[in-house]
Formats: structure tokens, C-alpha cells, sequence
């Protein structure tokens, strides 16, 4: 594809472009999201926290999956200046956001799941990192293939006349289907009749899935059981989303504290449930209480 676009006298690096605009993206329907779901915290402060936060869970993750076995023979000899000088991996940035965003909540007070919520917007990042590797052809793309779609990099930065599989398109057309699904279900009417954790558990467990299926036609290496790194997190994230959905269902907890609730009693609560949505007759049966309940290069 294109690693660099020429404007006159002016080069650009096509994944640096797309990073700026995934974060003025971000930026905008970030703020967006706080604003119509009551969460305090300033998207001057969050955002740029959760992108140093996430670029270096993604280079640590990076540096790991790349020297995996120098890792199980002698960790003494992980290099750790590889980890500043190599690439980066989604997951790693997924979850050192994740962990900025629970640091943030708790500095601001907030519930922590209410503030992971704001998964739309992880979905949108996703889309423009992975536009950013297509055009760079960062060698993220997959193995040959001879479907009508398979295509060649002979100008990328790993480049292949051979046609594989464009696995950044795919990952970016699941990614703005999740966005545009989560967004829709994030309205002020639609989140009022979701558990606080819904929002973050969906967007693991189809990101995760996606992923997983996806993998099968990459070019990473194994690591384990005949599955990639990719592969294992994709299953991780699965899995926490289906303790987040288990949790909801055994302890019911909901933020009484959001004004669109049947429940909402004027009192914010500490904390906040977990994920799955309560709509119809199992949102009518839920305890009328206002007080405290417990509550994303290579990847």
C-alpha cells in the first residue's frame, strides 16, 4: 500500500496519520459518551492517560509475544530495549487501558465498570489502527490466498507481490459494525435499561471471537496448542466477558444513580453491575433501591 503519503514537501507516515485520527475521534465520541452517560471524568484527562497507558501494554505485549521462547528458556535474557524499539500489539494496548481506566475511576470516583463502558470508542480505535497497518503493509496481513479479494504490497513496509488475505479489512469491518452496535446501544433510552458492564463485556466478547476466527488466516506464530498469542488473549477476553455476564445474573446489581433508570433515586452509587441488558419484564423486577450496590502494528 502506501507507508507514506507525500504532500508537497510535507511526508507523512500512514499509521502515524491514522493514530492522530483515531485519537481525534476518540476524542470527540468519547466525550460524547461521558457526557450523555453522566461520567464525570474530562476526556483531556482520559484519553491521552488510557494512549500512554495502552502503548505501553502494547509494546511490553509485543516484546513478550516476540521473545516468548527466550522467555521459557531464560527470562534473564528478555531484551528489554526491544520492548521501546519494536512494534505494537492491540491486546496489550486493550489492556493497559483497561487498567488506566479502572486507576482514573477510582481517582474520580466513579464506578469503574460505568467508565469501562465507554467501549464504542475502543471498537472506532481498533478501525483506524487497523486502516493504519493496511496502508502501511506492515506485514499484519494474512496468508495467500486465490479468492477474488486477495491482495498484493508490493510498496509496504513488509512487502509481498504474492495475494493474501487483507485480515486488516476484516478486522476493520467487524470493528465499525461493533462500533456502530455499541454507539446505538449507548443512547441515553438504551443505556438506562443495560446493567453498567454491558457496554465493556460486549465489546470483549465479539472482539475476542472475532479475532480468534480471524487468526486462522493470519501469519502469526504459534505459541501454544496450536493457537497464537492473539488467539489465547481473544479466548481471555471471552472468558472475562462471560464472568462479567455470570456476575450480573447472580448478584443483580445495577446503577440506580443513572436518571433514566426505573430506579433512579437521586443518589449516585460507589460502584456499579456487570454486563448482559435488562429490558421488558426483567428490568420491571429489579429492587427499586438508590443505595449503594457492589459493584486499541502486530497484535
Amino acid at each position: 500500500m502506501h507507508p507514506y503519503i507525500h504532500l508537497g514537501p510535507l511526508v507523512l507516515w500512514s499509521y502515524g496519520l491514522m493514530m492522530g485520527v483515531g485519537f481525534s475521534l476518540g476524542y470527540l465520541f468519547g466525550e460524547a459518551d461521558f457526557k450523555r452517560r453522566g461520567v464525570p471524568i474530562p476526556m483531556g484527562i482520559f484519553l491521552p492517560a488510557m494512549l500512554v497507558a495502552g502503548m505501553i501494554g502494547a509494546k511490553l505485549d509485543h516484546a513478550i509475544v516476540v521473545q516468548w521462547h527466550t522467555l521459557r528458556q531464560n527470562p534473564l535474557a528478555f531484551d528489554w530495549v526491544a520492548t521501546f524499539s519494536g512494534g505494537y500489539t492491540w491486546f496489550g494496548g486493550v489492556v493497559g487501558g483497561i487498567l488506566m481506566g479502572i486507576v482514573l475511576a477510582r481517582l474520580y470516583k466513579t464506578p469503574v465498570l460505568k467508565v469501562l463502558d465507554v467501549a464504542p470508542v475502543l471498537a472506532l480505535a481498533l478501525a483506524c489502527g487497523r486502516m493504519g497497518c493496511f496502508l502501511a503493509g506492515d506485514g499484519d496481513y494474512g496468508i495467500p490466498t486465490s479468492l477474488p479479494w486477495g491482495m498484493t504490497f508490493p510498496h509496504g513496509l513488509v512487502p509481498t507481490r504474492v495475494p493474501v488475505h487483507p485480515t486488516p479489512l476484516y478486522e476493520i469491518a467487524y470493528s465499525l459494525i461493533l462500533f456502530a452496535a455499541l454507539w446505538r446501544r449507548g443512547r441515553p433510552e438504551s443505556y438506562a435499561r443495560t446493567w453498567p458492564g454491558s457496554q465493556i463485556a460486549l465489546y470483549l466478547f465479539w472482539t475476542g471471537l472475532c479475532r480468534f476466527f480471524v487468526e486462522f488466516l493470519s501469519r502469526n506464530a504459534k505459541v501454544f496448542a496450536g493457537l497464537t498469542e492473539a488467539q489465547l488473549v481473544g479466548i481471555l477476553f471471552i472468558l472475562a466477558a462471560t464472568a462479567l455476564t455470570l456476575f450480573h445474573r447472580r448478584t443483580g446489581d445495577y446503577d440506580a444513580s443513572y436518571p433514566g433508570h426505573s430506579g433512579y433515586s437521586g443518589t449516585r452509587v460507589a460502584g456499579a453491575g456487570v454486563a448482559g441488558a435488562a429490558t421488558g419484564p426483567e428490568s420491571a423486577a429489579l429492587p427499586q433501591t438508590g443505595g449503594a450496590s457492589l459493584h486499541g502494528s502486530r497484535a
